[in-house]
């Protein structure tokens, strides 16, 4: 269990306190929505939410199975609906995987991705769109 103290700071701003770690996040009204975008949006933390619960599960059934998920990112393109009911109409999420990893890896965490809470927690009505990519590995 997870308990969270969100604060209104003023001036369209928020801070959430994760109360076992003691991180904070701040949000920001969207340039598009009265605010300043400084910070994350809320509809941002959502799209981020789904991104890293996306990479966590697949790195959690990996390492389930006996092997690291390494060098593996993704990028989410957040669509706002242009009517006067505000919400996210689609997140695109390109996920990039090592261009080595082996079919059979790969096929098996493209299903774990499956397995994702934040998506099943999400309104049918959000298109979310899941695009594969492999790419080279950068030597750091």
């Amino acid at each position: 269990m997870s308990k969270i103290k969100c604060s209104y700071l003023g001036d369209l701003k928020c801070e959430a306190k994760h109360l076992q770690s003691g991180n904070l996040i701040k949000t920001d009204a969207p340039l598009d929505h009265c605010g300043k975008g400084e910070n994350f949006s809320p509809t941002d933390l959502l799209a981020t939410s789904l991104g890293s619960c996306l990479l966590t599960i697949m790195a959690i059934k990996a390492r389930s199975n006996g092997w690291k998920l390494e060098n593996i990112s993704l990028d989410i393109e957040k669509i706002m609906t242009k009517n006067k009911e505000r919400k996210i109409e689609q997140l695109i999420i390109d996920i990039y995987i090592p261009e080595d990893l082996p079919k059979e890896k790969f096929m098996f965490i493209q299903n774990a991705s499956k397995d994702c809470p934040v998506t099943r927690n999400l309104s049918s009505s959000l298109d979310i769109q899941i695009n594969w990519h492999y790419q080279k590995t950068i030597q750091k």
